[in-house]
């Protein structure tokens, strides 16, 4: 039987292990102080009454609140990501080779230009749904936020699709004004076409092609992303819950929340990862030149 029962945002927070910008920098979520998966036990829905069917707008509101882990701050270059195939998927640093991996500074965007993060409870193409949180608040690596979809766009990373949600945090500054994209456009005028631009050419410094988004970049409304979301939702159920899987060879799947799930251990048994719960009392070692660096590519402003 699991012994963690999450509910609410409110009660999350994360522990720092490791230095940052070392190879043994790790991030665990944490709710009430007992570690969890960020992919498995963080609910998909902030609600604890809400089921899978909630994942559909109801007709006449077409307003959908989900959880998301955050990856990569605002403003931040180090390109960090859940690790599926380890247990309770810790945020870490992407490795490119030998070197930790750092998204390019392609001017005028800075790292990355969002809160970028991760859908739990999510599974497409070998990684759960990406995430795009525009408000105006800076958030940290590990946060879990409520967010309100306002849409959906469909970027291909090297020729490969990853359906990436636009959000908004729920308690964001902007949160009362903005309840669509037509809102955000009002609000914050040129976001999303710079949104546009940071996925196609985020890739060009380091010799790829020009990334392209589907759907000639048009933002798709919740009520697509809410299939989309319920499509990805599945998909994880099947992988958290089965006892063999072609896809588990690549998914850690031990929780502490999920029944019926051959992954379930008790929470109580879970020795809590050591480390600090403030990066700051951790020194980061010195950064990469390279997280620092302008690349000069030209406006393509959609």
């Amino acid at each position: 039987m699991a012994s963690l029962s999450t509910d609410s945002s409110s009660s999350y927070t994360w522990r720092s292990v490791g230095a940052p910008n070392t190879p043994e920098h790790s991030i665990f979520v944490l709710y009430n102080g007992h570690v969890l998966s960020a992919l498995h036990d963080v609910p998909l829905l902030p609600a604890p009454t809400s089921s899978s069917a909630d994942l559909v707008p109801k007709e006449g509101n077409a307003e959908l609140t989900l959880n998301m882990v955050v990856e990569a701050p605002r403003w931040t270059s180090a390109t960090m990501m859940l690790m599926p195939s380890e247990a309770f998927a810790p945020i870490r640093q992407k490795r490119r080779g030998r070197r930790l991996a750092y998204v390019r500074n392609c001017f005028p965007h800075q790292g990355y230009i969002w809160n970028y993060g991760a859908l739990p409870q999510t599974w497409a193409d070998g990684a759960p749904l990406r995430v795009c949180e525009l408000g105006e608040r800076v958030a940290q690596t590990g946060d879990v936020r409520s967010v309100r979809v306002l849409g959906l766009l469909a970027p291909r990373d090297e020729g490969v699709l990853r359906w990436t949600l636009l959000v908004l945090d729920t308690a964001d500054p902007l949160a009362a004004r903005v309840n669509n994209i037509a809102d955000l456009e009002r609000e914050c005028p040129g976001l999303i076409s710079a949104t546009r631009e940071w996925f196609r050419l985020y890739k060009l410094p380091d010799g790829k092609d020009e990334n392209t988004l589907d759907f000639d970049g048009e933002v798709k409304g919740p009520d697509f992303a809410a299939e989309i979301v319920r499509t990805a939702h599945e998909a994880w159920r099947n992988v958290v819950t089965a006892s063999t899987s072609t896809s588990t060879a690549f998914v850690d799947i031990t929780n502490v929340t999920i029944r019926n799930s051959p992954g379930l251990v008790r929470g109580e048994d879970v020795e809590s990862p050591r480390g600090n719960r403030d990066a700051e009392q951790k020194p980061p070692a010195p950064m990469s030149s390279s997280a620092s660096k302008w690349w000069y590519i030209g406006s393509r402003v959609a």
